[in-house]
Order: C-alpha cells, then sequence, then structure tokens
C-alpha cells in the first residue's frame, strides 16, 4: 500500500512536472499579409504570451488566408482547423447582428479616434451581449477599421444626388443597403481586387478607410474623397474553446490577462490603424482631393442615414438573433459618446 501510495504521489508529481515543461504550439489563421498593421497586433500577442509563458506557449501565424478563405477564417476555429483567427464580420452578412450594428453608417468619430472608441465600447459590450454570438469560441479582441470615406476615381462627391449610378465596392452589407437606397450601385468583392477593378473601370470607387487607400495601393486610382457614412469594418481575434480549456492553468491565465481591457482594446487598433510615417507619406503623395460637403449636404444624409438606421433595426427584429438590436444599438451610442469624451 505504501509502495502504490508512494508511486501514486510520484506519478503525480512526474505528471506535474511535465505539464510545466510541455510546450503548446498553437495555429493562428489571419487573412491579412504579414506587413499588415493588424498583423502586427497579432504578432504582440504571439510575443506576450510566449515571454510570459517563459517559452511554453507560442503561436505560429499563417497569413494572407494560406489556412483558408476569408468567410471561412471564424470556422476555421470553431471547427479546430486552427486554434486562433483573426476574422472579418462582414464576410459572412447576418451572422453577427449585433456585432454588425457597429457597421451602421455615423456611428464612431472620425479618424483613428474611430478605431479606438469602437474597440471600447465592442469589449465593454462583449459579455453581456456579443458573446452569445460568437459561439463556439473565446473571443480574445474585437476591433474595427477607421470610419471610412467615399473614394472616387473621377467625380466630386458633393450631395446625395451625386451618388446616383455610381458604381463603388462596398465593404458590408449594411453600406450595401444604404447605396442602393441612395440611388449608387454597389459592387461585391474582395479587397485585394479593389484596384485591379479601378484600373478597368469596371467600379468608380471604393468605400474604405484611409488605411485601405494604402494598404491596397489605390494612390492614384481614386481622385476624391467625401466624408459620407464614416461606416466601419469590424474584427475579431478569437480561439478555439477545446484548445484553451485544454491548456494548463497558468496557461490560460495568461491568455485571460490579457483579454477584457477596454484601453489595451483600444491601444491595439492605434497599432493597427494609427498615422504611421509611412501611411501620412504615402497619403500626401496620393494626392487625393478632400471635399468638403456643404453643411446642408452634410445634414441631408444624415438625417437619411438616420432614416435607414431605423429600417435596419426594425428588419432586425424580425430576426430572432437580432431581437436585441434596439437594445445594443442604443448601449452602443451611450457607450460612444461615454469614450468619445
Amino acid at each position: 500500500i505504501i509502495g502504490a501510495s508512494f508511486l501514486l504521489i510520484f506519478g503525480s508529481v512526474a505528471l506535474s512536472a511535465r505539464a510545466a515543461d510541455d510546450v503548446y504550439e498553437l495555429k493562428l489563421a489571419t487573412f491579412t499579409p504579414e506587413p499588415a498593421l493588424d498583423s502586427e497586433v497579432l504578432r504582440q500577442y504571439a510575443k506576450e504570451w510566449e515571454e510570459k509563458s517563459k517559452g511554453r506557449l507560442k503561436v505560429k501565424i499563417f497569413y494572407g488566408a494560406s489556412m483558408g478563405p476569408l468567410p471561412r477564417h471564424y470556422d476555421l476555429v470553431r471547427t479546430g482547423v486552427a486554434d486562433l483567427a483573426y476574422f472579418q464580420h462582414g464576410a459572412t452578412p447576418g451572422r453577427f447582428p449585433l456585432t454588425e450594428l457597429m457597421h451602421l453608417p455615423y456611428m464612431l468619430p472620425p479618424g483613428i479616434k474611430g478605431a479606438e472608441v469602437g474597440a471600447m465600447v465592442m469589449t465593454e459590450l462583449l459579455k453581456p451581449y456579443l458573446a452569445k454570438e460568437h459561439s463556439g469560441v473565446k473571443v480574445i479582441w474585437l476591433a474595427n477599421t477607421r470610419p471610412a470615406f467615399i473614394y472616387d476615381s473621377a467625380k466630386e462627391i458633393r450631395t446625395v444626388a451625386d451618388l446616383k449610378g455610381r458604381r463603388y465596392r462596398a465593404p458590408t452589407s449594411a453600406i450595401s443597403e444604404m447605396l442602393k437606397s441612395l440611388g449608387a450601385n454597389p459592387i461585391g468583392l474582395p479587397a485585394p481586387l479593389m484596384a485591379e477593378s479601378l484600373q478597368k473601370g469596371t467600379i468608380d470607387g471604393v468605400i474604405t478607410d484611409p488605411p485601405g487607400i494604402v494598404n491596397f495601393r489605390l494612390g492614384g486610382l481614386v481622385k476624391h474623397q467625401t466624408p459620407m457614412f464614416l461606416a466601419v469594418l469590424t474584427f475579431g481575434l478569437v480561439m478555439n474553446e477545446d484548445t484553451y480549456n485544454k491548456l494548463p492553468p497558468d496557461l490560460r491565465q495568461i491568455i485571460d490577462e490579457s483579454v477584457g481591457d477596454p484601453a489595451r482594446a483600444a491601444k491595439n487598433a492605434g497599432v493597427a490603424w494609427g498615422d504611421t510615417p509611412a501611411f501620412l507619406s504615402y497619403m500626401e503623395k496620393a494626392g487625393i482631393n478632400n471635399v468638403q460637403l456643404d453643411p446642408a449636404a452634410d445634414k441631408e444624409m444624415r438625417r437619411l442615414s438616420d432614416e435607414f438606421v431605423s429600417q435596419h433595426l426594425a428588419r432586425l427584429k424580425e430576426n430572432e438573433a437580432g431581437r436585441l438590436g434596439t437594445e445594443v444599438y442604443a448601449k452602443m451610442r451611450e457607450l460612444v459618446a461615454k469614450y468619445s469624451k
């Protein structure tokens, strides 16, 4: 009995020692290329986890959609093909109806402030609302781009009437619906095809944030920038729940300590969509004309946007998954006002 007890205790100690020395390598799928600024945020998480775990927790990043196309990234993690993934909510429209409320026009302030505020808002709403629609995964970080402008290859967009018949690459279903309601023609195509489509003349412009001009090398292809819609794209960095649960408690704690802080989420957004010297230099050389909307035109655009938002929320009520839409939208607006001060 004593011998058996000794072996049992010794065996437990040995197992604990092995667990303490084990190295866990996690596969992270991302659609972004390695040079992209949001890829730097992913590398920062990987570096932090490896350093805090003294090398026991490693992350191998697969860039440029090498593990699968963008619309599959969330499911790559949910099904365990990847341990982590950085994905875009709008790549599967309607799957994340509450998170996608951030895509509605004029939700966030312009510039990098919009990216920082949006990240804080979604972080605060994660536990009470947004986590429920991210089933099967542990959310590490939610974020959004800087608010987007209309970029046109030839025409100055100064009024709502100027949009009629213009063909724009629309990044989200909300903006696509909005463009249709204003007489424009939204075109759905992957972001990497924007430059080629502009060169061929199959689109007249794009709806994107300023870093999108740099990331996809649209300088010289778009001539005019108009501050309409100010809509955003949202993204998530998520982990497979089984992967997380199989990690030793101390490694799970390291991950937990990097999640759920609005200030950190905003700092990450500053890295991903900030004004780097390379960004500022490229935009200056691009020489894009900054169209200043007449106050009356801006007021009309915002009035029509309010009508569109009301209609969108009404449609969402018809969907069981979006029954909280009005409540969540109000919370988002409240928190945007709080964090924008």
